[in-house]
């Protein structure tokens, strides 16, 4: 009875003070690199581009704009998507100040529901429209980046059930076997969707985004619907979207773009339980799959899946990283899927809330690149919310200093995009984060230049960082 005791009192010891341990956990901020003029390598990609539904404005023909328009309004302060920063219409201008900025590639996306408004019924002046701003971009010497998906369906597509509906499904494949043909003269980086792990847990599991539901099961089969769905589109650009320059057959360069959080976990034992799902689950098991062929899903207490396929085995040209800030996670059994998520406090923060963290991005860079060895990384999304341009100079420059050491360590990072080139509509939470390089005004729309936007420009123009009084002085 006595040992008996004894294990339970030192079992009970070690428990508490793992929670302890958990609690008073000191998280350091990111470590200062010297700022000294480094330079990037002949070819490095200096970017920034739009998102089809965050930018153009005018797309009132899918869920989000319905969604928007429910009472109680979702949307931050109640707005509403509307005319965003009108970049359909205003693209031109955009490029021209990216192309005077020293960038040497640039991103958009394209909107389903211009594209398909109605079920099997194409709009040939919005491919005709594309293709102008696509070719703009070529003619200006961009890198060109399309994505062809990002979170919005078509309104025809989403009463259908949405990729639930295997017609849906092959109705999105005829969209993207046409955006192939009409788009391969112009694309150099082809991107099959944006943050689908994303799509799939909050908008089926959680219900914070079109579809709005909240069925854990219903959202890890869109996981894997999107890892098929991955598959199936890679197939068809690389099977339609070839293309010859001077006699040479140019094979297309298809890849995703990918949310990724830099996760720590609190404390131990629980802790680190969840902290393994969550950075599986968000951050992995997703890339996994179209790098080995494998899926394997497993939510604590919940569904679970794992299936092989070579329809999606290898369909990762490339790897677009999306990083933003840390969160830390420890088990919490009242919040659902057991995970308290929490951002480091007393750091220097965006607007939003969100940690300052550059050194996330390297060592996420790392992992990646050791999981997926000799795939080249884009850095897709590199930015925060802050009007007031306070700390984006500083924030670019620390970013860029962490990528600069990425390639010195032999990761096969390509390109750095800041997003964006413009404020825009920040989904759910509306206009209010202000992420551009040129401040947008909300009643003439005018760009407006910030001094972020003059230190890119140097940066992409020099091919290399400022030193520290260079940038002092921008």
């Amino acid at each position: 009875m006595n040992l008996i005791i004894t294990i339970a009192c030192i079992t009970a010891l070690v428990f508490f003070s793992a929670v302890l341990y958990g609690r008073l956990r000191k998280f350091e901020p990111s470590r200062p690199l010297p700022l000294e003029g480094q330079a990037f390598p002949d070819g490095f990609l200096w970017a920034t581009g739009e998102d089809a539904y965050q930018h153009e404005g005018g797309n009132f023909n899918n869920d989000w704009a319905r969604w928007e328009a429910t009472s109680p309004s979702p949307i931050d302060n109640g707005d509403r998507c509307g005319r965003s920063v009108d970049f359909y219409n205003r693209h031109e201008e955009d490029f021209l100040l990216s192309k005077r900025d020293g960038h040497n590639a640039h991103r958009i996306g394209v909107e389903w529901s211009r594209l398909e408004p109605a079920e099997g019924v194409y709009d040939e002046q919005a491919f005709a429209h594309y293709g102008k701003m696509l070719a703009s971009m070529k003619e200006k010497g961009f890198a060109v980046f399309l994505n062809l998906w990002h979170f919005t369906l078509p309104l025809w597509a989403a009463d259908l059930g949405g990729f639930e509906n295997p017609g849906v499904r092959a109705r999105w494949e005829e969209f993207v076997r046409r955006c192939a043909v009409n788009f391969a003269p112009y694309v150099d980086y082809w991107s099959t969707m944006i943050d689908a792990q994303i799509y799939a847990l909050a908008g089926y599991g959680v219900g914070d985004i079109p579809p709005n539901r909240k069925d854990m099961k219903a959202a890890m089969e869109m996981y894997r619907t999107l890892v098929r769905m991955h598959g199936r589109a890679c197939h068809i650009i690389k099977k339609h979207a070839r293309r010859d320059e001077r006699g040479v057959t140019v094979e297309p360069r298809v890849g995703m773009i990918y949310f990724f959080f830099y996760f720590q976990p609190r404390g131990f034992f629980l802790d680190r339980l969840v902290y393994r799902q969550m950075d599986d689950i968000f951050n992995w098991n997703m890339l996994d799959a179209l790098h080995t062929g494998t899926l394997k899903l497993n939510v604590l207490g919940g569904p679970s899946i794992t299936e092989t396929s070579d329809d999606y085995k290898n369909t990762l040209d490339w790897i677009g990283i999306n990083y933003y800030t840390r969160e830390v996670l420890s088990f919490s059994p009242f919040t659902p899927g057991f995970i308290r998520r929490e951002t480091v406090k007393g750091h220097p923060a965006t607007d939003m809330g969100w940690e300052i963290y550059p050194e996330g991005l390297y060592r996420l860079c790392k992992k990646i690149s050791a999981r997926y060895p000799g795939v080249p990384l884009i850095i897709a999304e590199s930015g925060l919310a802050d009007e007031q341009d306070r700390q984006r100079p500083r924030f670019i420059v620390d970013h860029l200093l962490w990528t600069h050491k990425l390639i010195d360590e032999g990761v096969p990072v390509k390109g750095y995009t800041y997003w964006s080139l413009t404020d825009n509509w920040e989904w759910a939470h509306g206009f209010w984060p202000k992420f551009g390089l040129y401040r947008v005004a909300t009643d003439t729309l005018e760009r407006k230049e910030t001094r972020s936007a003059r230190l890119y420009r140097f940066i992409a123009s020099n091919n290399r960082l400022p030193t520290e009084e260079e940038f002092e002085s921008l």
